[in-house]
């Protein structure tokens, strides 16, 4: 538990560089999907919000899964913890991932379409978003 307080705590100097590096006009989020956090409330937190951006924990215990969903297209994902997710597409198609702790990606311009992920692994999946609006 350590481990994850320190990545929280570490994330938070991330986010802050992130939202710095990360520029532009962020659209409304594709296909009419919900954002994650009106999807499933239980597994996408809004830690912070203002008119240029939010900043979400997504939190699966092992097995679970939200509902289908999409994110804008300005955003970063800061992983906390090692995962294993399945990440599927309305159309039953899948991929898995395995993103690691300590790792991020930032994506600029193109919204996540609909889908939704599950916890495939053994542990809690912990990842930050950044989401500029």
């Amino acid at each position: 538990m350590k481990e994850v307080r320190f990545l929280r705590n570490f994330s938070v100097a991330a986010v802050a560089l992130a939202c710095s590096v990360v520029v532009g006009a962020a659209v409304a989020v594709g296909e009419g999907a919900p954002s994650a956090p009106e999807a499933s409330p239980d597994v996408y937190k809004v830690l912070a919000e203002n008119d240029q951006f939010r900043v979400i924990e997504a939190t699966w215990q092992p097995g679970q899964e939200d509902n289908f969903h999409s994110h804008p297209p300005d955003r970063v994902s800061i992983y906390q913890t090692d995962c294993q997710l399945r990440l599927s597409k309305p159309d039953g198609s899948y991929r898995d991932a395995t993103p690691k702790a300590g790792k991020a990606r930032a994506r600029s311009g193109k919204p996540v379409k609909s889908h939704k992920a599950k916890n495939i692994g053994d542990d809690v999946c912990i990842i930050l978003l950044v989401e500029l609006k």
